[in-house]
Order: C-alpha cells, then sequence, then structure tokens
C-alpha cells in the first residue's frame, strides 16, 4: 500500500559563511579528501557488498566502524584549522544534526554509538562516566554489543537489538562518503555544515503533473525500501528486532503526502476524485 505522510517538511539551515582558505586549512581539507578516496570509500563499498549478500562478519564490521569513527578527526581538523573550539566529544554530539544521519530509528545518536562500539573494542567495555547520556540510553556498551549471526551483525544493548550495519553503519558511511568533492572549498563547506538537511531527501524522477506517468509512480511509492534497513518490505526483517524496548517494523523511506495521494489515485482513475 502506498504510505502517507504529513509530517511537515524538514528546514534546511542557513549557509554558513566560510571562513579563509588558509594553507592550514586547506592542507586538512585535501588530507580529508584522501581519507575518502583510498579508506572510506573503498571500507564502504566492501561492507556494502557483504552486507547486500548478508555475508558480514564481525571483524569487517568492527573495521568500517573504526574506520568511520576516525573520520570525525579529520573533519575536527578541518574545523580546528578554521578557528573553531570544540572538544571532539561535542563535535560528535552534534555530528547527526549537522551531517544529516538519517533513518526513522536512532536517528539522530548514530555517530555518538559508532564512536562508543570503537571505543569499546578498543577499551573492552566504555566507563559510564565519558558516555552518560548513551549509558542512559543503551546501557553497557562492549565490545560484545556487537554479534554475529546469520549472516548479519547484530547490536544488541538493554532495550535495543538490530542491525548494526544496515540501521547504523551503513548511513554513517554513506553520509560522509556520498560527496563529490572538486577542491578544498567544497570539503570546506562540508566540513562547517554548508550541506542539505538530509542527505535522503525522496526525489521522484517522474512528472508529478503528468497522467501518463502516475502508475509508475505509484509503484515506486509502493515499492519503497525501509526507512531503518532499506531493504524491501519481504526482506526486511525489523519487526524481529527491538528498539527502545518496542517491537520494530517496516517504515517506508519514500512516501507521499495526503493530498499528493489523492492527486495521484485521480491521474490513475478519474473516478476516484469522485468517489
Amino acid at each position: 500500500m502506498a504510505i502517507i505522510n504529513v509530517s511537515a517538511p524538514k528546514e534546511h539551515p542557513v549557509e554558513i559563511k566560510l571562513p579563509a582558505m588558509t594553507e592550514e586549512v586547506k592542507e586538512a581539507c585535501e588530507d580529508y579528501m584522501h581519507y575518502i578516496k583510498f579508506i572510506l570509500e573503498p571500507a564502504k563499498l566492501e561492507i556494502a557488498t557483504t552486507v547486500r549478500k548478508n555475508r558480514v562478519s564481525l571483524h569487517q564490521a568492527f573495521g568500517a566502524n573504526l574506520i568511520l569513527a576516525h573520520s570525525v578527526d579529520y573533519l575536527k581538523a578541518i574545523r580546528s584549522a578554521a578557528g573553531i573550539k570544540e572538544s571532539r566529544a561535542n563535535l560528535i554530539k552534534s555530528f547527526d544534526e549537522l551531517f544529516a544521519v538519517d533513518g526513522a530509528h536512532i536517528s539522530n545518536r548514530k555517530m555518538e554509538l559508532i564512536d562508543a562500539v570503537n571505543n569499546a573494542l578498543k577499551h573492552i567495555r566504555i566507563k559510564p562516566d565519558r558516555y552518560v547520556d548513551l549509558g542512559d540510553r543503551y546501557g553497557q556498551i562492549s565490545f560484545k554489543s556487537l554479534v554475529e549471526h546469520d549472516g548479519r551483525v547484530l547490536c544488541h544493548l538493554e532495550q535495543y537489538r538490530f542491525d548494526y550495519c544496515r540501521a547504523v553503519l551503513l548511513p554513517g558511511l554513506k553520509a560522509l562518503s556520498n560527496w563529490n568533492f572538486e577542491d578544498a572549498e567544497g570539503v570546506l563547506k562540508f566540513a562547517m555544515g554548508n550541506i542539505p538537511s538530509s542527505t535522503s531527501d525522496y526525489s521522484s524522477p517522474y512528472d508529478s503533473g503528468d497522467p501518463s506517468e502516475a502508475i509508475d509512480r505509484m509503484v515506486e511509492i509502493c515499492s519503497s525500501p525501509c526507512r531503518n534497513c532499506e531493504e524491501q518490505a519481504d526482506d526486511c526483517r525489523c519487526s524481529q528486532y527491538i528498539f527502545d524496548g518496542e517491537g520494530g517494523r517496516f517504515e517506508p523511506l519514500h512516501s507521499v503526502s495526503e493530498s499528493d495521494f489523492n492527486e495521484l489515485m485521480s491521474q490513475i482513475s478519474p473516478s476516484y476524485s469522485r468517489a
């Protein structure tokens, strides 16, 4: 069935004035471009392939998670060179909002969890006083929080059980690597937060005013993947998982407003508007 979404549209941030492109800033931007091209992007492609085939192993998930977690240090280096004084912890807390890591569940805490899992691998268990907010939400996070099961890597925490690669890791990797930076200025804009408020806003290739494409548009909407795991409805396992103590479910990534849905149905069948 088509999904009706009557929520208000997201607001896009006001463009931020860029700092001067000093040699230090330029070098930091070029470092990040190198990191994306030779480390982050290959890691994303490799883990995405194994996840899609349901053949991901635990060590692969931890490896990709480590690479993603350290990308924050490269972005922090750019912002620091540009004169922004902030701690790494504060940057991570604002990361999801700033860099638009989307998703229906764990939507605004992905990077914090990625960083916590990485530190848990390093320190065996993270100290509760270092991640107070996450501790209150997830409980103890350790290197055993990720578990390989049936070709997937699941995350087991208090009140949570879900596909870690699909719900957290891949969205984070895509948010940082799906950019075609032409030069250091493009990287600086990204690091400063001059990017769209969501990297997953849906834009249909079909003309909403063309009735001849109405059926194609409806098929596209009805075949929407899940917002949490990006799998099709028949493959989605979110109903087997737990989010914040409640059972998960398939939640479509693409949706239309009620008025758009009615207009679309009228284009498919003129009798619909007279019903």
